[in-house]
């Protein structure tokens, strides 16, 4: 018997939680193609979302499952035209026929390019920005002088620490959230960024409090004995580390820059950031941006035919 309520679970020859599979997703999703596509990302949505690692034949599948309503968060694996078939034959005995809610996120371009010659439309949905890590910890050149000025200024100004986050870290990384979101919300009163900070204070809880269990690192910044930053991010592949989060103080000019560059620096054993997409904001899009990243990384959406 199937241990999650997912909606016509005798579709599949198994279905599991997600979180009581990890390892096993891990090996049948990994590497990740994106920092949205990752074991961890489902993760720390769970509480807006239910998933599934379910199997049917040689196919393995990702299900997110939210209110009555399912959908594919990542490509299956294998990625075939029969895998596409079952995905989308599942989707509609939950969803019923038609576009606008079955959908499978995540392709890659190279996928994307394949799934159109099934006869399948995708379209663009996210584009997650990815740096070159060399670039990011050196920092030379007029590209990046006002990101050293940054940070000089505050180096000048503070006496700061670095270092891994540790568990008792956890009540004040939610006090600092607390303030972020108050410094932030009052310029996106309307926008989708006021819902995204609104509805993002669970998932950075877990992503501090259990990302460990799931291959991710955090840091915090102190200043004065208080936390003033942190940021939490996991491997994506050998070559790529993935940035999910990071908060600040935003009353505290060029803290955003120093935890930023000084993670990248301990990464050595990477060559590629990625940062994630801009979330539809602007101004995030902006910031990312004078960061010059190297690619901007595209992932598509395929419907039903």
């Amino acid at each position: 018997m199937p241990l999650i309520q997912l909606p016509h679970a005798n579709f599949f020859d198994t279905v599991d939680p997600l979180d009581a599979q990890l390892e096993r997703a891990q090996t049948l999703f990994s590497p990740a193609s994106g920092l949205s596509t990752s074991i961890p990302s489902f993760m720390m949505w769970q509480d807006e979302f239910t998933y599934a690692l379910t199997r049917k034949d040689n196919h393995s599948f990702i299900i997110a499952l939210y209110g009555s309503y399912v959908y594919l968060p990542v490509p299956p694996r294998p990625f075939t035209i029969e895998s596409l078939q079952t995905a989308f034959d599942y989707m509609k005995k939950v969803n019923g026929p038609g576009p606008g809610i079955s959908r499978i996120e995540g392709l890659t371009k190279k996928q994307k390019e394949q799934a159109e010659t099934w006869r399948f439309i995708p379209r663009l949905t996210l584009s997650e920005y990815i740096y070159d890590r060399q670039l990011l910890t050196g920092l030379h050149g007029d590209a990046y002088r006002a990101k050293r000025a940054e940070i000089n200024h505050f180096l000048k100004e503070n006496s700061i620490i670095l270092r891994p986050f540790r568990t008792k870290d956890l009540t004040a990384c939610g006090d600092l959230y607390e303030l972020w979101k108050s410094q932030r919300l009052p310029s996106l009163q309307g926008e989708m960024g006021e819902k995204m900070i609104q509805s993002s204070q669970k998932t950075h809880f877990r992503a501090l409090h259990e990302g460990e269990d799931w291959g991710m690192d955090a840091w915090v910044v102190l200043i004065e004995n208080r936390i003033a930053a942190y940021t939490v991010g996991s491997s994506l592949d050998p070559t790529t580390y993935g940035i999910y989060m990071e908060v600040t103080d935003l009353t505290i000019k060029g803290l955003s820059a120093y935890i930023f560059a000084n993670v990248c620096r301990q990464l050595e054993a990477y060559s590629f950031i990625n940062t994630g997409d801009a979330e539809g904001l602007p101004r995030l899009a902006e910031s990312k941006e004078h960061w010059h990243p190297v690619e901007k990384l595209m992932l598509y959406a395929v419907d039903p035919r």
